[in-house]
């Protein structure tokens, strides 16, 4: 992955500030709704009427029965001060739309509750389309039809502008029933250049079974970047937790799956569902999958290519344990150019791979039931590859990447452990 995206994602994560290129999203000039006119009457109206580069405030609780559209322009919608705003009720499933176009066009969307809908970034045209989706609670109960809860599509007849999107630190929490299309976090079939960062989420719930990934990313014919990190995925049903799928010749599919833990998810369909998935059935795929904790799945890490299919990367620093089905699956096809080292199986399924140099086959000593964070006496502590871990600052609770000797395995680190005489470990 290129240097300049690696910056990229480094800094809208911290700042919240567009990369070079981005329109301004937070201008001097900020709307109140409900307020003054032109924000007397609905939402809608007062977001109609702000110019681009301006701030619409929502200065109420809800519940808002409305479906929000913003396109064409660049906005940033947020709570005032003070307020939390629920939207419910609406007709459509549809809460807030946002549309990428034939001008370049920057959206915010933070701080938000979903009840029984969702947030859609749509990129329509051929300019570049920047979207952040931020600090968003997005829940339902009880779900029996197709739902992505926060998704980045394509609209219209295939679009070719860039689209740069950013959905961190949001809680989905979808309680489904079974058979059908759901997902917490979907991109799908971008033609244009995409770069993109899915950190710092929760997704909780579940249900029965849903057919979809938690996390879904699906690539075709386009060029696309992806971080996905620091994301807690803790829900039961999902079919797979992080599933990547590259499946047109034409397309590039680069991404970095880092300090996440899945857990709870099953095999219901398709080719491979797994905590962490990859497959290449068509182009080139690339993943480095590092310092996860993969645990109490069906199916811990997959990873393969069809004929004609490029898959390749690297699995390490990632703790898989107690997978009941499988838990690594590394395709032969693969094998030579997909790399796994340093990582610790244990007490899972069927394994199909050759365990790389530094796998650690040991109990993990989990903290407790429901509880994978490691004890202090883990074999994970300082059992990684810490050239690998170069540039992640933080495990999955914030604490520094590397304590001690060499980084732990897991999205974890232990840190210093104190005994009760005083002395550290």
């Amino acid at each position: 992955m290129c240097p300049m995206f690696r910056w990229f994602a480094a800094l809208v994560l911290l700042v919240l500030v567009a990369p070079a290129g981005a329109p301004a999203i937070a201008g001097t000039t900020t709307w109140t709704w409900p307020g003054p006119s032109p924000c007397n009457t609905t939402l809608q109206a007062c977001i109609n009427h702000a110019s681009s580069g301006e701030v619409v405030e929502i200065a109420s609780n809800g519940p808002i029965a409305e479906t929000i559209e913003i396109s064409g322009k660049s906005l940033n919608l947020r709570p005032a001060s003070g307020f939390s705003p629920v939207f419910a009720g609406a007709s459509s499933n549809d809460a807030i739309d946002i549309f990428g176009g034939a001008a370049l066009v920057g959206i915010v969307i933070q701080g938000m509750t979903i009840r029984d809908g969702s947030i859609t970034a749509y990129q329509g045209g051929s300019a570049p389309f920047y979207a952040t989706i931020q600090g968003n609670v997005i829940e339902a109960d009880g779900l029996d039809a197709n739902r992505t809860a926060i998704a980045v599509r394509p609209f219209g007849s295939s679009p070719t502008g860039e689209m740069h999107f950013t959905v961190i630190d949001n809680a989905i929490n979808l309680g489904f029933l079974q058979g059908d299309d759901i997902a917490a976090i979907g991109v799908e079939d971008l033609s244009g250049p995409t770069t993109g960062v899915i950190a710092g989420n929760a997704i909780l719930g579940g249900g029965t079974w849903s057919t979809l990934g938690a996390i879904r990313l699906r690539n075709s014919g386009g060029s696309a970047e992806v971080d996905i990190h620091h994301n807690r995925i803790a829900a039961s049903g999902y079919n797979g937790g992080v599933v990547l799928v590259q499946d047109d010749a034409t397309g590039t599919l680069d991404a970095r799956v880092v300090n996440n833990l899945v857990t709870g998810t099953i095999d219901i369909m398709g080719p491979q569902p797994g905590a962490i998935s990859l497959l290449a059935s068509a182009g080139s795929l690339h993943a480095d999958v590092l310092g996860n904790t993969l645990a109490g799945n069906d199916t811990g890490f997959i990873a393969t290519a069809s004929a004609g299919a490029s898959l390749t990367g690297t699995l390490a620093n990632t703790l898989i344990a107690d997978n009941s089905v499988r838990g690594v699956v590394i395709g032969t096809s693969i094998a030579g150019g997909f790399i796994n080292n340093h990582n610790l199986v244990f007490g899972n399924g069927a394994n199909t791979f050759t365990p790389g140099s530094g796998t650690v086959q040991a109990d993990p000593l989990f903290a407790g039931p429901g509880d994978f964070r490691p004890r202090g006496n883990s074999p994970v502590r300082d059992a990684g590859n810490t050239a690998l871990a170069a540039g992640i600052g933080t495990d999955l609770d914030g604490a520094p990447r590397v304590s001690g000797a060499a980084v732990d395995i897991g999205a974890w680190e232990i840190g210093d452990v104190i005994f009760a005489n005083g002395f550290d470990a």
